[in-house]
C-alpha cells in the first residue's frame, strides 16, 4: 500500500486537469488516405487491429495487453523519425543513456547502453542483434519501409522469449499497394551537419510483389564533455575538459519479396545495416581521435511461409532467419600522454570480428467455435568463429605500461566459445477462450526456454571443457472485461526474462569487457497491470493503467568492479500511467503522465549502494503532450516532453566528481519540438522542423564512476522535401 502515496494522488489530479494519450491511428499510406485520418471518428482511431499482442488479429481494446498501434503517417506529421522518437512520447518510456546505442528506459527502470530489455520484431520476426541482444531503436533503423508500428507495454516473454521485458516493438512493413505511385523520395538537411535521405519504391502483379528501400544519414551528433586521462589541469586545478562530438553515420538497404493469391503467405526479406560513430563522450573518459573509430554492420536474411488456411481450423507458419553481425572497432581508451605520460601513445585497441546466428520457428494456429489455440517451437543457434584481427598497443592481459609501442596480439574476443555454438530451444502455447457471458475473455500463455552451451575454461590451468545452461518457464494470463460498449477493464499478469548475451558472458581480453560466465544469472521480471479505458462519442478517450514490477538480477557493466557484467540489483516498483486523446476533423491532441515509485530493492553488487525507496538512474515522473492541426495544404504540430530530476547513488560519487558533477542528481528538463509542413503539389511536400526549440540543456545520467553525464542534442533545425513519383 506504500504505492498509494500523496504524490500518486497528485498525479491523478494532474491527469484530470491536463489529460493525455496514446496516439494510435489507422494504417494509411497514400496522400488521400492520410487526409482521412482527420475525418474519422474516435471509434475508428482506437479500435485499430493489432497482431503482436497475441499473434491473433484483434482490436486494441480487446487485446490481452496494454498496447498501442501507431501509423507512420501520423508520426511524420509530428516529426517522429525513428523508433526512439515514437517510444519517448509513449507512456512509461524515457530517454536513458546515449553512447552509440541510444537507449530507452521504462517505468522507472534504468536501461544500460545495450538497449536489450526490449524485443524488436519486423513482420513478426525477432530482430535484436546476436552479440549484445540490442534492439536497434534509434536512427540506425529507419522507418521508411514501415507501414505501422505496434508497442506492447510490459513483459511478453510467454510468447516471445528473451529480451521482451520492457515491452515489444513490432514493425509492419509496406507492401507495394501501400506506396503512392511508383515510390517516394525524401531529403532532410539540418543543423549539426544533419543529412538524411531515403527512397522507397515497390511494384506488384497478380501473384508477386517487391518493395525496396534505401536510407542514409549522417550528423555530428551529440556534443560531449570529456578529458584525455592525462591528469592535466587548468589554472584552477580542475581537470581540463574538452568539448567534442560523437559524429554518426548510417545506411540501410531493405528489400521484401512476397506472394499473392495462390502464393499468399510467402515472404523473403533482406536487411543490410551499416553504421559508424565516434565515442566522443569517452568510454573511459577519454576522447578518441580516430574518425569513425567504431563501425558495425548487420545482414539479415529472413524467409517466412504462412500458407492460407488448409481448412477452416488450421493455419501454419514456418520462419527462418540468418543474421550476420560484424564489428570493426578502432578504439582509443586513453589519449596520447595519458596518466601523466605513462602511456605516451595512449591506449588503443583494434578488433574485427563477426557473430552469426540462425533462427527457426514452426507455429500452428487452431481455431474452433471461438476457441483459439497457438502452439509453436523456436530455436536460435549462435556461432562465433574467432576474430579477423584483434590487437592493442599494450599487453591488456597484464595492463602493464608499455616498454615499447609494438602491437600485442590479443586472444579472440569471445575465446571461451570458439567453435562451440550457443543453443536456445523453446516451446510455447497460448489459449484464447470464447467470451464468457458474452463479455469476459481470458487469454493464457506459457513458454519454456532452455539455453545451453559448452565452453573452454580459460581461467583454469588445464583449460577443461565445461558446460552451462539456463532454463526458464514464463507464464502469462490476461482478463479482458468490457463494462459497457465504451468502457473496458483489463487485468494482466506475466513474466519475462533475459538470458545474458554472449558479450556479457564471454567478453575477454579486452579493456571494455571481462568474462563472467559462472556468476551471471538471467534477468527476470514479474509484472501486474490493471488497466481501465474509456471513450466518449465526442472524440475523447482516456486510459488509466496501474502497474507493479518486480525486476530481478538486472545485468549491467560495472566499471567499479573490474568491468564485469554483473547482476547489480533487484528492484520492486509500482506506479500509474494516465493517458488521453482527442480527435476531431482538423485537430488532434494527446498527453500522458507517468509516475513510478520504488519501494524495495536488493543490492547484489558490492560496488553499488542501497537506495530502497528512491528511484535512481531513472526519472520517476514523466509528462508528454502533443497537438496537431491540419487545414487544407498546411499542417502544424508541437510536442512537449518533461522529465523530473534523475538521482544518483552514493556509489556514483568519488573525489573528483564534485568538480564536474556537483549535484546528487541530474536536473530535470523540458523540451519542445515544432513542425510545420506545406503540400506544394499532390506529389510534393516541404516541411520545417525544430527539435529542442528552447535549446534546453538535457542530460542523461551516467552511473558508476564517470566524470561527466551524457549531454543530449541541443537545438536542431531540419528542412525536408518529399517527392512522390
Amino acid at each position: 500500500m506504500k504505492c498509494l502515496t500523496f504524490r500518486m494522488v497528485l498525479v491523478l489530479f494532474l491527469f484530470l486537469v491536463f489529460t493525455n494519450s496514446l496516439y494510435a491511428q489507422i494504417n494509411v499510406s497514400d496522400t488521400a488516405r492520410s487526409e482521412q485520418i482527420f475525418q474519422l471518428g474516435l471509434e475508428e482511431l482506437i479500435n485499430i487491429p493489432v497482431i503482436s499482442a497475441s499473434k491473433v488479429e484483434q482490436k486494441q481494446v480487446n487485446a490481452p495487453n496494454v498496447v498501442s498501434a501507431i501509423s507512420m503517417d501520423v508520426s511524420k506529421y509530428y516529426g517522429l523519425r525513428d523508433i526512439n522518437d515514437i517510444l519517448s512520447f509513449q507512456p512509461g518510456y524515457f530517454l536513458a543513456q546515449d553512447y552509440e546505442r541510444s537507449t530507452v528506459g521504462f517505468r522507472g527502470m534504468f536501461e544500460g547502453w545495450n538497449n536489450n530489455h526490449m524485443l524488436m520484431l519486423i513482420d513478426g520476426i525477432p530482430f535484436n542483434d546476436n552479440l549484445y541482444g540490442t534492439a536497434y531503436t534509434w536512427d540506425v533503423t529507419p522507418l521508411s519501409f514501415t507501414k505501422s508500428l505496434e508497442v506492447i507495454f510490459g513483459p511478453s516473454g510467454a510468447l516471445y522469449g528473451t529480451n521482451a521485458m520492457n515491452g515489444v516493438i513490432s514493425l509492419n512493413t509496406l507492401n507495394a499497394k501501400d506506396i503512392e505511385g511508383i515510390g517516394t523520395a525524401s531529403l532532410r538537411l539540418g543543423s549539426r551537419n544533419y543529412e538524411y535521405y531515403d527512397v522507397v519504391t515497390g511494384v506488384e502483379n497478380d501473384d508477386f510483389g517487391l518493395v525496396t528501400a534505401f536510407s542514409g544519414m549522417s550528423t555530428s551528433g551529440n556534443e560531449y564533455y570529456s578529458y584525455d586521462a592525462s591528469g592535466n589541469v587548468d589554472e584552477f586545478g580542475n581537470l581540463i575538459r574538452v568539448k567534442t562530438n560523437d559524429n554518426r553515420n548510417t545506411s540501410y538497404f531493405f528489400t521484401k519479396f512476397y506472394g499473392k493469391r495462390k502464393y499468399e503467405g510467402l515472404m523473403f526479406q533482406f536487411h543490410q545495416q551499416s553504421w559508424g560513430f565516434e565515442t566522443g563522450h569517452g568510454w573511459l573518459y577519454s576522447i578518441p581521435d580516430r574518425p569513425e573509430s567504431m563501425k558495425e554492420f548487420r545482414r539479415v536474411f529472413a524467409l517466412r511461409y504462412a500458407p492460407t488456411r488448409l481448412d477452416k481450423r488450421f493455419t501454419h507458419e514456418f520462419t527462418s532467419r540468418l543474421q550476420i553481425h560484424g564489428v570493426d572497432w578502432n578504439m582509443r581508451f586513453y589519449n596520447n600522454g595519458a596518466q601523466n605520460g605513462y602511456y605516451p601513445e595512449g591506449v588503443s585497441e583494434y578488433l574485427k570480428t563477426k557473430g552469426n546466428d540462425l533462427f527457426f520457428r514452426v507455429q500452428t494456429n487452431y481455431t474452433e467455435k471461438n476457441h483459439n489455440l497457438i502452439f509453436g517451437v523456436e530455436s536460435i543457434t549462435f556461432f562465433y568463429k574467432g576474430d579477423d584481427a584483434h590487437y592493442a598497443n599494450i599487453d591488456m592481459n597484464t595492463w602493464v605500461g608499455p616498454t615499447d609501442q609494438s602491437h600485442y596480439d590479443l586472444n579472440p574476443w569471445l575465446e571461451f566459445v570458439i567453435d562451440k555454438p550457443v543453443y536456445n530451444l523453446a516451446a510455447y502455447a497460448q489459449y484464447i477462450s470464447p467470451k464468457i457471458f458474452n463479455k469476459l475473455q481470458i487469454t493464457t500463455s506459457g513458454r519454456f526456454d532452455r539455453m545451453f552451451f559448452s565452453y573452454i575454461d580459460l581461467t583454469a590451468t588445464d583449460k577443461p571443457e565445461k558446460s552451462k545452461s539456463f532454463q526458464m518457464i514464463t507464464p502469462r494470463i490476461a482478463i479482458v472485461y468490457p463494462l459497457s460498449n465504451k468502457c473496458v477493464i483489463k487485468a494482466i499478469y506475466g513474466k519475462a526474462f533475459r538470458t545474458p548475451s554472449p558479450t556479457e558472458m564471454f567478453g575477454f581480453n579486452t579493456f571494455t569487457l571481462a568474462s563472467n560466465i559462472n556468476e551471471l544469472k538471467p534477468e527476470l521480471v514479474t509484472n501486474f497491470d490493471l488497466s481501465f479505458s474509456w471513450e466518449s462519442p465526442q472524440g475523447f478517450n482516456a486510459r488509466i493503467n496501474s502497474f507493479h514490477v518486480n525486476f530481478e538480477n538486472q545485468i549491467a557493466y560495472s566499471v567499479a568492479n573490474e568491468n564485469l557484467s554483473t547482476n547489480i540489483y533487484s528492484l520492486k516498483t509500482c506506479g500509474v500511467e494516465l493517458s488521453a486523446q482527442y480527435a476531431s476533423k482538423l485537430f488532434t491532441a494527446f498527453s500522458n503522465l507517468t509516475y513510478s515509485y520504488r519501494y524495495d530493492e536488493d543490492i547484489l553488487d558490492s560496488t553499488i549502494t542501497v537506495s530502497k525507496t528512491k528511484v535512481t538512474w531513472a526519472p520517476s515522473f514523466l509528462a508528454k503532450v502533443g497537438v496537431l492541426y491540419k487545414f487544407n495544404r498546411f499542417s502544424l504540430s508541437a510536442l512537449g516532453y518533461y522529465q523530473n530530476r534523475v538521482y544518483r547513488r552514493n556509489s556514483d560519487k568519488f573525489s573528483e566528481m564534485s568538480l564536474y558533477r556537483p549535484l546528487d542528481y541530474v536536473k530535470g528538463w523540458f523540451s519542445i519540438n515544432v513542425r510545420g509542413s506545406y503540400k506544394v503539389t499532390q506529389k510534393s511536400e516541404f516541411s520545417l522542423q525544430v527539435n529542442n526549440m528552447l535549446d534546453s540543456e538535457r542530460y542523461s545520467l551516467k552511473n558508476n564512476q564517470y566524470l561527466f553525464d551524457y549531454r543530449l542534442e541541443g537545438r536542431v533545425v531540419i528542412g525536408e522535401y518529399v517527392l512522390r513519383f
